[in-house]
């Protein structure tokens, strides 16, 4: 009797622990992943030998590849490689006093790149996780002159440190950023950052119209990649919200969706009326000041997971490959606010 009792109790054990398993938060321990570098662009930079540039750019070139290209004309925008001007503006670019500063700042906060590639390397075994045959991109960091946080371009993602050295950080007070940006601007939300930047260039809009109701649903679809890629982070940090934030949207879930319908908001292609919703700022303007900015994101995000909770058939693969919105709010159910 008391065998059969042991028994009963670890079989109840095991039923309610599994009911409340998450499961997005899948074993990938066994997934095998080439092991990861970070080469660190901002270094090679500001130590460039600038008494040879001939040389020291073709080392440049043959490490990064087509990506150095990229980041000098389109990131720090300093025209291009052949330029007569090249030259003098990359020395002008490392000896300016407060990118020296800002590079130092870079180095101080993040001394090796070893807690970058523990996350990253975790991103990468959920992604082979749920898309085993796609390839993986290559990761550097870099000093962006503040232009960008996180880029993916020629199979690389680059990540500008000097967009992550904490919310207080002097730099960003000296550029006027606005506090809605700056309180973000953390070690924290690095991880989040390169997944919707990767994810946005992996899976690029593929929807079969250009409205509302079919950007949110994209936006969501890439929130769940997010979801699917950092299953133990919070919401918060993927949205880039603070907890207050997340709360209203929670709370104000049924009115906004009912707002978005009475007004005819979801089929509307007006791109000024879009950009109410999605658009980054301190809070929506259609609502209180208490919002958050891109609600319209977060709804589309919460008809992804009522859709994908609601069809569990449908692999990432085949949600990703849906092209009508119409059709997934439809097998969603969505009912907001439940």
């Amino acid at each position: 009797m008391k065998n059969y009792l042991f028994y009963l109790f670890a079989i109840c054990l095991l039923f309610f622990s599994s009911c409340g398993t998450d499961p997005m938060n899948v074993d990938v321990s066994n997934i095998e992943i080439p092991k990861l570098t970070i080469n660190r662009l901002e270094q090679d930079i500001f130590k460039i030998d600038t008494s040879n540039m001939i040389a020291s750019t073709k080392l440049l070139e043959s490490k990064y590849g087509h990506f150095y290209t990229s980041f000098i004309t389109g990131i720090i925008n300093n025209g291009g490689l052949r330029d007569s001007s090249y030259n003098f503006r990359l020395k002008q670019f490392i000896s300016d006093k407060d990118m020296r500063e800002a590079y130092e700042n870079c180095q101080k906060t993040y001394p090796t790149t070893d807690t970058l590639k523990e996350q990253i390397t975790e991103i990468f075994k959920h992604f082979k996780h749920y898309f085993p045959n796609k390839n993986l991109p290559k990761v550097i960091t870099m000093m962006s002159g503040f232009n960008y946080s996180t880029v993916m371009l020629d199979s690389t993602i680059g990540i500008g440190l000097e967009m992550y050295l904490g919310s207080t950080n002097k730099f960003y007070q000296m550029l006027a950023m606005p506090r809605y940006k700056s309180m973000f601007m953390n070690k924290e939300n690095i991880p989040s950052d390169v997944v919707r930047a990767w994810m946005t260039n992996e899976f690029p809009y593929n929807m079969t119209q250009n409205d509302f109701l079919s950007e949110i649903v994209y936006y969501g679809k890439i929130m769940y990649l997010t979801d699917a890629l950092l299953p133990t982070t919070s919401d918060t940090l993927k949205m880039q919200y603070t907890q207050k934030q997340l709360e209203y949207c929670k709370q104000n879930e049924f009115n906004m969706w009912s707002y978005f319908a009475a007004q005819k908001l979801l089929y509307t292609t007006d791109q000024a009326e879009i950009m109410k919703f999605t658009s980054e700022g301190p809070f929506t303007t259609a609502f209180s000041k208490d919002s958050p900015p891109r609600v319209g994101y977060w709804i589309g995000w919460q008809i992804i997971r009522q859709y994908m909770k609601n069809n569990p058939d449908i692999s990432l693969k085949q949600l990703m490959e849906e092209t009508d919105a119409q059709k997934i709010l439809a097998k969603a159910k969505y009912k907001p606010g439940k």
